[in-house]
């Protein structure tokens, strides 16, 4: 994974000013080149997606819980956390990048905090987008 992160940084030219890697996972934001780099692991294949944040109108946290009822206890279990990605063009289909899945193979590591991080910025990159669109 990290091979392929690598030749994309160089052939996009890409220079990262936030990124983290935890689990399967890698995350990167060039907020220069506006740019966001998500890559994950599924099954030995590498999966990588290369988002020109120019392209997108919105960011949100989508969170899948259940209630687990022990004892005299309620618990609220994470399922799943998504990070989704729409776009400005209606007609391209939103992407969805998985920060966990209980399924996975990988423990719960402080993904809610991590997908907040990212989701504020990013939306922070998208708020200067809009801004420069009202001034031009």
């Amino acid at each position: 994974m990290s091979k392929e992160i690598k030749n994309l940084v160089i052939e996009s030219k890409l220079k990262f000013d936030l990124k983290e890697s935890w689990g399967n996972s890698f995350i990167g934001l060039d907020s220069n080149n506006k740019k966001l780099i998500f890559s994950k692991v599924f099954d030995g294949v590498v999966a990588l997606e290369n988002i020109d944040l120019n392209e997108v109108s919105n960011v949100k946290i989508e969170k899948k819980t259940y209630e687990l009822k022990s004892k005299n206890k309620r618990e609220t279990v994470l399922e799943k956390l998504d990070l989704e990605i729409s776009f400005l063009d209606h007609e391209k289909p939103a992407k969805i990048l998985n920060f966990y899945d209980i399924n996975s193979i990988y423990m719960e590591d402080y993904e809610l905090v991590r997908a907040e991080k990212w989701n504020t910025a990013i939306n922070g990159i998208l708020k200067t987008n809009i801004k420069r669109a009202k001034v031009a």
